[in-house]
């Protein structure tokens, strides 16, 4: 079924949420140009030219231990902080949206305080849920990463809980990849589940796991559990109407078939847990014109995939997708920028604060040898792929420029007066103003993921879907950490 009309919601939140974005564009007009450089072009770029003198002249000073505290807050530093630098750390402050899980700050749209008080209180008892011991825990965790399973946890929860508010007979998880979350929602809260996943080998891997755990836990426990695994479906969900309106039929085709639920106007949910770049938007698209789903629950991930707008193309974009921000002169995200914001500055500033130089000395090392691989080779070989490599306490630069250059072609292979030439030696005795220019795109970089999850949030508001932004992981475990949802 088609999406019916809705009214554009004007509560206040969904007016501030377009305050904020306001204020925040307008920073960017002043400060986007870090967001939008490379640090790999530090050197060749003399990027460090262009921060403001005052910057400068307290940085030349300043210890990357004191700038972490400075920009986590929780500065003890007797340093006079120049005034512009200290106000902006202040507003990006109260426009950022808080990272904290336990923070009661959060975006709930006026017209969805009773379903997210319905969320909040909703028992496990209301969610059919199945505990397990302790001893048959480890069989849910078996192929995942603790920060994988942390996210696991408490997602999987809201997902039920939205489930059973929106009375949903199907959740489909969409880039399930080996089916951790599927499994969680179908053994532990008895939910059909459709996985949808474009890569056919994790699709069939995560067919053999769904095997592995249904015949462990009939072996060793003596409960009821769930007569259908979940449903794996190798696929790519594509933003056109005639594509989207054939999914919800072949998912109609699936639940009649593999769940044997026989079921008029079938209600489904729509979740995915860090769908990549433009999927997470096309999933917002879809919740929005197909009114057989009842929710959605989504965590975004690698802004810098999604397919942004540039001057009046209407083609399928992921960014802007809200009428405000589309509207909006000025909205333009780089991929630069959008590419930092998903990173944790918390990770960033405590390495700072420990003095974990070598995971940041690296950015310094990369950028020296771009330098260095320009000055020889022209603007043709700017930003070339190199090979990742881990800087350790005795790694010299030589030894980084070799592993990093290994797979380029012996005509493009660096001598070692290429790299000790004296001012490449100078400027790796300037690797602190690296770490420490990182340090202020960081502090920028919630700027832009505030811009992208709000400009979600009104796509819903837009089209009177009730939206509901809140952060729910550990940032330091959880880089994106916040769950967009919405219940019809």
């Amino acid at each position: 079924m088609a999406s019916i009309t809705r009214k554009m919601c004007t509560c206040q939140v969904c007016n501030n949420a377009k305050i904020v974005l306001d204020n925040i564009f307008n920073i960017l007009n002043s400060y986007g140009w870090l967001l939008d450089a490379y640090i790999v072009d530090f050197f060749h770029d003399d990027l460090w030219s262009k921060l403001p003198e005052a910057w400068k002249t307290l940085l030349v000073n300043v210890s990357p231990e004191d700038l972490g505290s400075f920009i986590l807050g929780e500065s003890t530093c007797n340093c006079v902080w120049p005034l512009s630098l200290l106000a902006l750390r202040k507003v990006i402050g109260m426009l950022e949206i808080n990272r904290e899980p336990g923070d009661k700050v959060k975006f709930v749209c006026a017209a969805s305080i009773l379903n997210y008080d319905s969320i909040a209180n909703c028992t496990d008892d209301k969610l059919n849920s199945i505990k397990f011991k302790n001893e048959y825990e480890k069989h849910f965790r078996k192929h995942i990463k603790e920060k994988k399973r942390h996210e696991i946890d408490k997602f999987a929860k809201i997902c039920a809980k939205c489930s059973y508010l929106s009375k949903c007979e199907c959740i489909i998880d969409t880039g399930a990849g080996l089916g951790h979350l599927a499994r969680e929602l179908t053994y532990k809260y008895n939910l059909p589940v459709i996985c949808i996943e474009q890569n056919k080998s994790l699709s069939d891997l995560a067919e053999k796991h769904d095997k592995q755990l249904q015949q462990i836990l009939k072996k060793q426990l003596n409960i009821n559990l769930p007569s259908k695994s979940p449903y794996h479906m190798c696929a790519k969900i594509i933003d056109k109407n005639s594509e989207q309106i054939k999914l919800i039929e072949d998912f109609n085709a699936i639940i009649t078939k593999k769940f044997e639920l026989d079921v008029i106007n079938v209600r489904y949910g729509l979740i995915g847990l860090h769908p990549c770049g433009d999927l997470a938007s096309t999933l917002l698209k879809l919740y929005v014109k197909q009114d057989a789903i009842k929710f959605i629950s989504v965590v975004g991930c690698c802004y810098m995939k999604l397919t942004v707008r540039e001057n009046n193309d209407t083609n399928s974009v992921g960014y802007p997708l809200s009428n405000y921000v589309s509207n909006k002169y000025g909205n333009n995200l780089s991929y630069a920028a959008l590419e930092v914001s998903c990173h944790a500055i918390e990770n960033y500033c405590d390495k700072m604060k420990k003095g974990q130089y070598n995971d940041l000395k690296v950015h310094a090392f990369r950028a020296a040898l771009e330098m260095i691989l320009i000055n020889k080779y022209g603007m043709l070989i700017k930003h070339s792929r190199v090979t990742s490599v881990k800087v350790k306490d005795d790694m010299t630069f030589s030894q980084y420029c070799k592993l990093a250059t290994a797979k380029f072609t012996d005509d493009k292979q660096l001598t070692d007066i290429d790299i000790e030439h004296p001012k490449v030696l100078k400027c790796l005795k300037l690797w602190r103003r690296v770490v420490l220019f990182e340090a202020i795109r960081f502090m920028l970089a919630p700027l832009v993921e505030t811009a992208v999850l709000l400009d979600r949030f009104l796509y819903l508001s837009d089209n009177g879907l009730k939206p509901i932004l809140k952060a729910e992981f550990d940032p330091r475990r959880s880089p994106r950490n916040f769950v967009l949802m919405s219940i019809k």
